[in-house]
């Protein structure tokens, strides 16, 4: 080393420009994934709700699937027993007229069962309401309403739907309903809810000569 020192006092410039120059790096990396993070976040805002709208949008069609599974189960039960209405879910399935007891895809639940001679869905006893189809609060048909056979299944679910079925906008209004099949040639065929049943909701035709339970999905 010379006697002034000029030899270290360079290196230690050069030391310190060094030193910089990787911090200044590791700056500018940094930056660079803050950057990269901030624009996937973007992405994933923007993706999200179209996942989410095309997930409900394939739900919607299980709905309708599984609805029309339970349609067509009443109706070869009705072929079968001279157009009775069958007492119990579990007698179709004990007589494998369903495969298997298809829960609501809206809400992971067991669809709602709808009776012969029972109200609309959504009524209750004593007025209008959501709680199911001549069901009290703890689950079990109304006091006073006389209750046939399981006539269909309609979903639990009171959200708002992506498509109308059969001009329903709610999937508590989507009802799949068996017509009931009549014994005797000139009666016509009327289903109790006098809306959509198992026929595309119309009236006056045997479940024997079309597809039972399909409905209209818009």
């Amino acid at each position: 080393m010379h006697p002034s020192g000029v030899p270290s006092f360079r290196f230690a410039i050069a030391v310190a420009f060094g030193a910089a120059a990787i911090v200044g790096a590791r700056g500018y990396a940094m930056a660079a994934l803050l950057v990269g993070m901030s624009v996937m976040a973007v992405m994933l805002s923007v993706a999200l709700p179209v996942w989410n709208t095309a997930i409900r949008r394939e739900r919607e069609a299980e709905l309708v699937f599984r609805g029309e599974q339970y349609v067509h189960a009443i109706t070869l039960f009705q072929r079968k027993y001279a157009g009775t209405f069958p007492p119990t879910v579990d007698v179709l399935l004990k007589e494998r007229f369903l495969r298997r007891p298809y829960r609501d895809p809206m809400t992971n639940h067991d669809f709602q069962l709808l009776y012969a001679g029972g109200p609309p869905p959504g009524m209750r006893q004593g007025g209008t309401g959501r709680g199911g189809v001549g069901r009290g609060t703890s689950g079990q048909p109304a006091a006073g309403i006389a209750r046939g056979g399981v006539m269909g299944v309609v979903s639990k679910s009171t959200d708002a739907s992506l498509r109308l079925y059969n001009g329903r906008g709610r999937y508590s209004e989507w009802t799949f309903v068996a017509t009931q099949a009549t014994t005797q040639a000139g009666m016509p065929n009327t289903s109790p809810l006098g809306g959509a049943s198992g026929t595309s909701g119309r009236s006056g035709r045997s479940p024997r000569l079309q597809l039972p339970g399909r409905g209209v999905l818009r």
